[in-house]
């Protein structure tokens, strides 16, 4: 179990509302203080602290230079600890809104993120390749290094004709290309989504081209470590192993990814020993959000122990990138045979289920327990009809996916609109499965899953989005991302609040009166430009009101900031409804019928 004192608690944080306050806020200052005392800015901007809504570099669009930091240890993580220890009990801080988003309600370029689909588009050629730079392993003889101790999966680690370095998986000989396929389909969604993937390929080997290295060791099921013998390899590669007809047997081959292993990261606190992460793990985004990407992939493994921090040397220091790995548990894969009928719909421990069966002496059935899958092996139990994606759950608790709330779920949403069904299928493509009918059903399976998802959590909170500012200053123009992704229909107006903005105050004053459109233009009025600030630009806010019948509390305004920069004009801000997330919430805190968030 990972040392406590090494994993700072979330509530050693000031925390501050990201929507309105510099994405670097207090927090990034403080941490990278060093790097900029005595430096004046260009412009003469104010020290922090100064009360101002708005900085003229906002929106980040990427985190500020990491700081070098030296080498760190290794902390690994218990899997039975962890898994007891969040059944159990909540380790993180309170609610509260994201700390990581920039002004427009985005995820910064990090250590953690990159951003793609999220600003830019993808080809699904591109979206298919993936984080590969290379065409998987080179030909010729492998060289077996050693085999780690973690997983269920059997692998073992090898050296190509290239010197490049992979992990090798084996898919289960009674479900050949379920686990195998699981990765690579799950790992070019999570790449395009912005996350750090290993490089993963479909290669096919012979026996009789793996050689064993004079040093390489495993841990034997004893538990004794000791060297790996060519009747190792033959157990792994054994007459059972499915083989494809002259190519040899299918792996999946998992290039090591850059840098040196230094532990799995938490998805609460922060790590003590790397003063760049600043942010508490249940306060980031991309985590919190992680949870209706899971659900749609039904990544019920989306737990610590299935993430990989490494340490980069840059400049004679370093810095930690974390990563997302072994996805052979998700969609119908349980990694060695097919998922489980209860994955994603209950957790290993819930005392409620427990509870009804005792009292009905295991009598009582649980709803998922009558879900039919069909019969593909390389498919495994997966499905789309019964899937409710507000109620779907990982193994166990998740302290970031219990803190998601309607703006986190919103903007994960959002990245998921760009998966076409023509990218889905160059995706499903790549898994290389053989039965053109389970294709055809893995294909049907992920679409129906992301219309689900998308259409309910993106309809959670208003949803405005895709805010622009003509050229001259005078229009703003707008869209409904619930229309778009077909989750509403009927008639929808928007009542509207101008104001000024003092930036430097941070004090809005209104203007006019509301004002009710029914198409996604504004009308910018003249008086609405607040003083100039320090860098010489002005501001001005729009609340902008949804009415729809059947979602009421889309009256709860988007807050959109608008800024003049001299004539050049640009929006700044976005502050979307939310709700704190309750701790340790039941899944039933989203229901069919929504419940209107407060601001």
């Amino acid at each position: 179990m990972r040392t406590p004192t090494k994993y700072a608690p979330a509530q050693q944080f000031d925390r501050r509302p990201a929507g309105g306050r510099r994405g670097r806020n207090a927090m990034m200052a403080l941490a990278f203080a060093l790097l900029v005392s005595g430096a004046a800015s260009a412009q003469h901007v104010a020290e922090k602290g100064d009360g101002r809504r708005f900085y003229p570099d906002d929106p980040l669009w990427e985190e500020p230079e990491r700081k070098n930091i030296p080498p760190v240890e290794v902390f690994t993580l218990s899997d039975e600890a962890d898994f007891i220890i969040h059944s159990f009990q909540d380790l993180a801080g309170d609610g509260g809104p994201a700390l990581n988003a920039n002004t427009l309600g985005e995820v910064p370029d990090s250590s953690w993120f990159t951003n793609r689909l999220g600003r830019r588009d993808m080809t699904a050629a591109e979206i298919a390749r993936g984080p590969d730079q290379v065409d998987g392993p080179a030909p010729g003889p492998w060289t077996i290094i050693g085999s780690p101790p973690a997983g269920i999966t059997p692998k073992f680690f090898i050296r190509d004709s290239r010197g490049d370095t992979y992990v090798i998986k084996l898919d289960p000989p009674q479900m050949p290309e379920l686990p195998s396929s699981a990765e690579m389909i799950s790992t070019k969604i999570f790449h395009a989504l912005g996350y750090n993937v290993p490089q993963n390929y479909l290669a096919h080997i012979q026996r009789e081209n793996l050689h064993v290295a004079p040093d390489a060791k495993w841990s034997d099921k004893e538990g004794v470590e000791r060297r790996i013998e060519s009747s190792d390899v033959d157990d792994w590669i054994n007459p059972r192993t499915h083989r494809v007809a002259g190519r040899g047997v299918r792996v999946l081959a998992s290039k090591f990814v850059e840098g040196r292993f230094v532990g799995e990261f938490q998805y609460y606190g922060t790590r003590s020993d790397d003063p760049n992460d600043i942010y508490p793990h249940e306060k980031m985004r991309q985590l919190r959000g992680l949870r209706v990407f899971s659900a749609w992939l039904n990544h019920d493994d989306s737990r610590a122990i299935n993430t990989f921090d490494t340490y980069i040397e840059q400049n004679g220091g370093g810095y930690i990138k974390h990563f997302l790995i072994d996805f052979g548990s998700t969609l119908g894969s349980g990694s060695t045979l097919k998922q489980e009928p209860r994955a994603g719909y209950e957790y290993l421990i819930e005392a409620n289920g427990i509870g009804k069966g005792i009292l009905t002496f295991g009598l009582w059935q649980r709803p998922w327990m009558k879900v039919k899958y069909p019969h593909y092996p390389a498919i495994g139990n997966l499905e789309s009809d019964f899937f409710e994606p507000w109620r779907w759950k990982p193994e166990y608790p998740n302290p970031a996916f219990e803190r998601m709330d309607e703006a986190d779920a919103f903007w994960a949403a959002r990245l998921m609109i760009p998966f076409t069904d023509e990218v889905l299928r160059a995706i499903v493509k790549t898994a290389q499965i053989s039965d053109p009918a389970a294709e055809s059903y893995m294909v049907e399976a992920l679409i129906e899953r992301r219309d689900k998802c998308i259409q309910y959590w993106i309809a959670r909170t208003n949803p405005l989005d895709r805010f622009a500012i003509s050229n001259s200053g005078t229009e703003v123009t707008f869209g409904n991302a619930a229309v778009r992704a077909g989750a509403v229909q009927g008639e929808i107006t928007y009542d509207v609040q101008w104001a000024q903005l003092d930036n430097l105050a941070n004090k809005e004053t209104p203007v006019g009166g509301q004002v009710r459109v029914a198409d996604k233009m504004l009308k910018v009025p003249a008086d609405v430009w607040g003083p100039k600030d320090d860098a010489g630009y002005r501001y001005a806010i729009a609340r902008i009101h949804s009415r729809h019948s059947g979602n009421p509390f889309w009256a709860e305004p988007v807050v959109v900031a608008i800024r003049d920069k001299g004539g050049n004009y640009d929006v700044v801000g976005i502050q979307r409804p939310r709700t704190d997330a309750a701790v340790k919430h039941s899944t039933e805190r989203y229901p069919e019928k929504p419940i209107a968030p407060q601001q």
